[in-house]
């Protein structure tokens, strides 16, 4: 049997220390429906994106809290962008380099830099008096095929008269919801907890690994 002296028995303290402190971290930025959630790009392939949206053709606001729009345990629409939980005020994205352009194939919508085609077929295109417009954050978007919105983008997709007067209206109607999903605003309560399907089921899985590992970590280190 290897004696271990008090010395040796600090080293291995303080690593361990280092070790728990990593994934301690990891289990933050890996949690989806505890109290936390993680922001931004992405870190050791879990990536969790919010970006506050809405859609206006001409004055009428187009709703998208139909099952059919939205992901559940039940079916995802897509592997890695979505609505969820009957809202369709934030749009959630799980992957690096995924469009809003994808999000809108993956429910039945077609979204070009001149044309928007509803599920229902029906097409807007801009002409001299009408045009489609990509709003982000209140800046027109020059090149919504490579658009990727980022963590609190506020997001217009309007169609209609470039100079309608309501339109700084429907700008700043957009919510700031995003926040409160990723917990960056938590004086405003904590991040609800998401039915999105596979995604986040994948997600909640990883968490239950790493928080194993933790514990596993945990005694193994102890003196």
């Amino acid at each position: 049997m290897i004696k271990i002296t008090t010395q040796y028995k600090y080293i291995l303290a303080g690593c361990a220390g280092v070790v728990l402190a990593l994934l301690g971290g990891l289990l933050v930025l890996g949690t989806h429906t505890q109290t936390t959630h993680p922001v931004g790009t992405s870190h050791d392939d879990v990536v969790h994106v919010h970006g506050d949206f809405r859609m206006f053709i001409g004055d009428e606001r187009i709703r998208f809290t139909e099952d059919k729009y939205q992901s559940s345990t039940a079916y995802t629409h897509h592997a890695t962008l979505h609505f969820h939980d009957g809202n369709d005020e934030v749009i959630h994205r799980h992957a690096d380099n995924v469009t809003l352009v994808e999000f809108f194939d993956s429910i039945g919508i077609s979204l070009t830099p001149d044309c928007l085609t509803l599920d229902t077929g029906t097409k807007y295109c801009s002409t001299e008096n009408e045009t489609l417009q990509l709003l982000v954050n209140g800046t027109l978007v020059t090149d919504v095929s490579k658009y990727v919105f980022a963590e609190k983008d506020r997001i217009l997709l309007y169609y209609g008269n470039p100079a309608n007067s309501k339109l700084p209206d429907y700008i700043t109607s957009i919510t700031d919801l995003s926040c409160l999903y990723s917990g960056t605003c938590p004086e405003r309560g904590t991040p609800p907890t998401e039915s999105c399907g596979l995604t986040c089921e994948v997600a909640d899985q990883a968490f239950l690994e790493s928080e194993n590992l933790w514990t596993k970590l945990k005694d193994l280190f102890l003196f």
